[in-house]
């Protein structure tokens, strides 16, 4: 069984937050800001048989807008899992005769298993105490003889694994753990093996006891134990050199690495930080392929949550490891902080975790969105007819749904079908508004774009508070150099600058920003170029309303090099050309000039940034599109 749906309620940073879980589900965003949180509630709610072992809460988790408030007059914590086949039929028959007390039928004929645990002060007992129930598919407890059924029914289908960030080799790698432990208690020996193994390990102890003897003098001298202990004569001890049985020999395993031929083979613990930290990760698949080839009833399926894998992994070591996360067998719920981690993870996968306003929520890409627009009469022969592959039909409401942006060709034809229905004006007001939502839906093709061009950025944008777009690299390393001499260093502020030309397209990344709730600012050129980008947003969705606060242009008909050179730089720029082109650009036309200018773009502001940074008088007379934005972020509050 997989988690489909999760609600946490007043646990820890979390206020109220509903999450859509997919097989592999990553969350990312600052420390603290609750992704930890998402992961300890499913970890305690998980790992425990209510009402068996206790609670696994403690008042701590209990969530408090205020740290004088009481946990004991503050909400209770709730939890509320949905399970759910993916597909009719996915479940086998067996799991579902055994769960039948407490499985329901979704709206599209699905099973599922809806369960929530609280955990609840008790004023009359004077303790907290937890408390369990599955529901109905409108989320009320089912009737009492619906929920008979044993609990630990339930969790003989669920095999949930927990790595945390903090991971210790010996404590992972120790017989007493969960999972190398259980893996050893699974060897079988067959009984005539075994009893050759432990006569073999006596014959061995015995030579090895008498090869020195000072050996016996130890152990006569510590058999004296006894007699203190005992107050009789002095007992008998013997030095065991080797395990007395088989139990004791698998106690003491260990797995031994050579990273290559040359060099030697040496226990795990004696090798680095990374190869640690993936050998446990590696040791959890292990331990569930074992766990449930042997003990576990068809229909089980693994949940991981593991706490940022990539922990001490060089770049290039966690740019693969994504794949290896994702070929884990089951449900992956994942935290991260690495940039090169998430450059390779399907954006449908990331949940973005934010802290505001005293409490953890979530952003993530749709996977649709629905409209108010019915599938049926004309709209529907359009989309037959045409086979849009954007719009399909939702099962639950009877409306068009979206998978992926549309421009305003099919908007306009959308129009044209529902006003004999509803009218010119609602016609036109539905469709603009399913094509506005629509807007912030990404294409398979346009996620392809992103991989290929945008790796450089694509990590690390996510981990930032702000998006400034802008064209190419020059916009770039000057943003950057005006934020250091006006005060506002963009990477100590969170704002990330992405040069939208060189990887992907102009729309994109504004439609990203929205999904993920990030603050945006688009700066182009004032040439013919600006009118192309701020078409391409408009035919996506976004209307000018929109884009009135959120998209810049320099002056028309300037580029970047046309602005400087008409805010006096001129004479600046051409000493800096000096160093490629020689004396001779010193004293070239205008016209000469701006044409070396903008094919040597990379060269000279790779030299101007650095004199801007150090020199603020000099920042204050750069464009003022620019300057002015760094200002306006200085004193706003966009998160």
């Amino acid at each position: 069984m997989k988690i489909k749906k999760l609600h946490i309620e007043n646990f820890r940073s979390i206020l109220s937050l509903d999450l859509d879980l997919d097989e592999t589900t990553v969350f990312i965003g600052a420390n603290n800001s609750g992704k930890s949180a998402i992961l300890e509630s499913i970890r305690i709610a998980l790992s425990r048989r209510w009402g068996i072992r206790g609670t696994g809460f403690t008042e701590d988790d209990v969530h408090r807008e205020k740290d004088d408030i009481d946990p004991r007059v503050a909400p209770p914590v709730k939890i509320r899992f949905e399970f759910e086949e993916e597909t009719a039929g996915e479940w086998p028959e067996d799991m579902i005769a055994n769960l039948d007390d407490i499985m329901t039928l979704s709206p599209e004929g699905l099973n599922r298993i809806a369960f929530s645990i609280t955990y609840t002060w008790n004023p009359d007992k004077e303790i907290f105490e937890p408390a369990w129930e599955f529901l109905n598919p409108a989320g009320e407890p089912l009737p009492p003889k619906r929920r008979s059924i044993n609990l630990s029914g339930f969790y003989d289908y669920i095999l949930f694994l927990w790595l945390g960030a903090l991971r210790d080799i010996d404590d992972e790698f120790n017989s007493r753990s969960r999972n190398w432990g259980g893996l050893l208690r699974m060897v079988k020996i067959p009984p005539e093996l075994e009893k050759e193994i432990k006569e073999t390990l006596d014959k061995l102890d015995t030579k090895l006891l008498g090869a020195d003897p000072k050996l016996s003098k130890i152990a006569e001298t510590i058999g004296h134990a006894t007699e203190i202990a005992i107050e009789e004569k002095p007992g008998s001890a013997k030095l065991r050199m080797l395990p007395m049985n088989i139990w004791d020999l698998l106690s003491r395993a260990g797995v031994i690495l050579q990273n290559e031929d040359l060099r030697p083979w040496l226990p795990l613990n004696h090798h680095g930080q990374g190869l640690q930290s993936l050998s446990i990760i590696f040791l959890l698949q292990a331990s569930v392929s074992q766990q449930l080839s042997e003990g576990f009833p068809e229909g089980t399926e693994p949940i991981f949550a593991i706490e940022e894998p990539e922990a001490h992994l060089h770049p290039q070591a966690v740019r693969t490891l994504w794949q290896k996360i994702s070929d884990l067998p089951g449900q992956k719920l994942v935290t991260t902080h690495s940039p090169y981690f998430v450059q390779n993870i399907p954006l449908l996968n990331l949940r973005l975790v934010k802290y505001k306003n005293g409490s953890s929520h979530t952003t993530c890409l749709p996977k649709k969105i629905i409209s108010e627009i019915p599938y049926k009469g004309e709209v529907q022969k359009v989309i037959d007819g045409k086979k849009w592959r954007c719009f399909s039909k939702d099962s639950s409401s009877g409306n068009v749904l979206a998978t992926q942006s549309f421009g305003n060709d099919i908007a306009e034809e959308l129009i044209k079908r529902l006003d004999s229905t509803l009218g010119n004006k609602k016609a036109k007001a539905s469709v603009l508004k399913f094509h506005r939502d629509s807007r912030i839906l990404i294409s398979p093709d346009e996620e392809s774009e992103l991989t290929l061009l945008g790796k450089r950025i694509r990590g690390e944008m996510f981990f930032a508070k702000k998006w400034i777009l802008v064209e190419g690299p020059s916009e770039y390393l000057l943003l950057h150099a005006l934020g250091k001499s006006l005060g506002y260093d963009l990477d100590q502020h969170g704002v990330a600058v992405i040069d939208f030309q060189n990887n992907g397209n102009a729309s994109i990344y504004p439609a990203l920003a929205d999904a993920f709730g990030i603050f945006w600012y688009m700066i182009t050129d004032g040439d013919h170029e600006s009118e192309k980008f701020h078409n391409q947003l408009l035919n996506r969705g976004f209307s000018e309303k929109d884009l009135s606060d959120h998209f810049d242009t320099l002056p028309k008909p300037n580029d970047l090099e046309d602005q400087l050179t008409a805010d006096g730089h001129e004479t600046l720029l051409r000493n800096i050309l000096k160093e490629f082109y020689g004396q001779a650009v010193v004293t070239c036309s205008q016209d000469e000039f701006k044409k070396r200018l903008k094919n040597k773009k990379t060269f000279y502001m790779t030299r101007l940034a650095p004199l801007i940074a150090s020199d603020q008088k000099l920042a204050s007379k750069m464009p003022k599109n620019f300057t002015s934005l760094i200002e306006n972020l200085k004193s706003s509050s966009h998160d």
